[in-house]
């Protein structure tokens, strides 16, 4: 048995139990052997955050002196998983080969498939300094060097910004490429005037730069469907249907997608064992099979509702009072 390096959490990354007819079909998608060690660990959990949070660097990153921080490693599917990958490639025009398990648009972490099918080493990858730099032979080798950072480091180099709604004008007036890509996924995720930022990304979904607007329709898909309002929201999924790059037409199905999501989709989730999280005003709630029993979890209270089958679940849970199919047309799906 394979010691676990999860912490003890759900969380985005977190994805429905592997099975080896998954593994199979990701390594027919991708034509290589994933290491078995990677399969072993997503086999106790698949994706989520690991309890050590960095590796040794042989070079200086933007992280440190010497490390990266490796905030979550992803698994085995669609959504947060690794099957997402070429999408990521083709977005921040990465070398094909790479298979990315870690990584936020700007630094990743990656198996390093482009010389080989099967043991393949590990890299940094740093797109804004266009670097790729191999820290460990061998997946196996990367956990072994996973040490816990503390979390009051030193970030040397690294500005931490806030942004406030004057600087997100103003670089939309300066025409700021960069710093849109910076600033729109980071407002997405954060606490901010929802009226003012939707009407700001209808305003960039017609920006001349490809980047920005994909930003702009994957912040929206990823973070902010089931918090802008709808009007906004099919404003902006006109505009998505009608650009001319792809990734950012895709976008719009996939949003459409979450508005529709419906009951019955819900309990046939539930029913094949996946994570599935719902947004019920500003609360979040997860919908989590684990050990063969059913939970509805709040993570704003730290509080669970558990259940013994997924029907259970269905019919006796409680958001606001109501059952789940009662109060139906007042929930969102969130991820």
């Amino acid at each position: 048995m394979v010691e676990s390096i999860w912490e003890a959490s759900n969380d985005e990354y977190m994805l429905q139990p592997l099975t080896d007819e998954i593994v199979k079909k990701a390594e027919e998608l991708f034509n290589v052997t994933l290491p078995n060690s990677y399969i072993a660990i997503l086999k106790q959990q698949n994706g989520g955050q690991p309890i050590c949070n960095a590796h040794p660097s042989p070079v200086p990153t933007v992280w440190g002196e010497s490390f990266v921080i490796v905030e979550h490693i992803k698994g085995i599917g669609a959504g947060n998983g690794i099957l997402e990958n070429d999408y990521y490639i083709k977005e921040w025009e990465l070398p094909e080969g790479l298979i990315l398990f870690n990584g936020d648009g700007h630094t990743w972490l990656a198996f390093d498939y482009r010389n080989a099918t099967s043991a393949p080493p590990i890299v940094y990858v740093d797109v804004d300094l266009e670097q790729i730099i191999q820290i460990a032979d061998s997946f196996e080798e990367f956990l072994k060097n996973l040490y816990l950072e503390n979390e009051e480091f030193d970030f040397e180099g690294i500005e931490v910004k806030v942004y406030s709604k004057q600087e997100f004008e103003k670089f939309i007036q300066e025409d700021n490429v960069d710093e849109l890509t910076y600033a729109i996924p980071d407002l997405a995720q954060g606490d901010v005037d929802l009226k003012w930022f939707g009407n700001q990304l209808l305003t960039l979904s017609n920006y001349h730069d490809r980047y920005v607007r994909s930003w702009v329709a994957e912040s929206i898909w990823n973070s902010l469907t089931h918090r802008l309002d709808d009007e906004i929201l099919h404003s902006l999924i006109e505009n998505f249907k009608n650009d001319v790059d792809s990734d950012v037409r895709m976008f719009a199905g996939l949003i459409l997608e979450k508005m529709n999501y419906t009951f019955e989709q819900l309990k046939e989730d539930v029913y094949n064992g996946e994570r599935v999280s719902l947004a019920f005003q500003d609360k979040l709630y997860h919908v989590i099979e684990d050990s063969n029993q059913w939970h509805l979890a709040d993570y704003e209270t730290d509080t669970q509702q558990s259940f013994n089958s997924a029907d259970e679940l269905l019919e006796k849970s409680r958001i606001d009072g109501k059952s789940l199919q009662e109060g139906w047309s007042r929930i969102k799906k969130a991820y």
